[in-house]
């Protein structure tokens, strides 16, 4: 592939090459309907509480994605289209053989992400600010993009005068990038094997630290 690559603000057009993407990343074990139903339903429920979006393109694909969260931009409702989208997406995975896997696959983490936000409330962090997700075909690493992509959700972060801000992640993602990008990790949930998940999980929530600049 072409090192030629723009990135720009997310488009609607973008979506569909998009949410294949996370289809591809996260819910490859499902068919290709049940899982592009799931990835479509994760996919709203990001946008749900994302107020900056960014994508890369390469040859005019997209191939990265970067949605991020500034509590004080937000001026949306709680149910807001993409929380409804939300729903309807999960309510159509139920008549699906492998759909109510898929829902608990999806409701489960989101679960484990409210817990790990208690654990971290508990310590004494707070957070205005959010990595809502961070995805990167598989064929566009190796050029730098995700750092390109993270720094300028971070100078978003900076320029709303923010300190620091979080992002959740688990053992199927590249942590490493995080740690060597210098976030911290604060509170973490490990889930033994099961009949879903033949090997055990660890679940994380991560800070980082927002350079000021003089």
């Amino acid at each position: 592939m072409s090192e030629i690559v723009t990135i720009r603000p997310l488009h609607r057009d973008d979506y569909p090459a998009l949410i294949d993407l996370v289809r591809r990343t996260w819910y490859a074990e499902f068919d290709e309907r049940t899982g592009s139903i799931a990835a479509e339903a994760d996919w709203e429920n990001c946008l749900a509480r994302t107020t900056n979006a960014y994508t890369a393109l390469q040859n005019g694909k997209p191939v990265a994605l970067i949605l991020g969260r500034i509590d004080a931009h937000d001026e949306r409702g709680a149910w807001n289209r993409h929380k409804r989208n939300y729903l309807k997406d999960l309510m159509r995975l139920v008549p699906i053989k492998e759909g109510i896997k898929a829902i608990h696959e999806i409701v489960g983490i989101l679960a484990i992400d409210r817990q790990l936000t208690h654990k971290a409330h508990k310590s004494g962090h707070d957070y205005a600010a959010e990595v809502v997700l961070f995805v990167l075909d598989p064929e566009a690493r190796g050029l730098g993009l995700g750092k390109r992509m993270f720094r300028k959700l971070i100078a978003d972060f900076h320029a709303s005068g923010l300190s620091k801000y979080f992002l959740y992640t688990d053992t199927t993602c590249n942590v490493g990038f995080y740690e060597h990008t210098g976030l911290q990790q604060i509170a973490a949930i490990t889930l033994p094997a099961s009949r879903i998940h033949q090997e055990s999980m660890s679940f994380y929530l991560y800070e980082g630290i927002i350079p000021q600049k003089d």
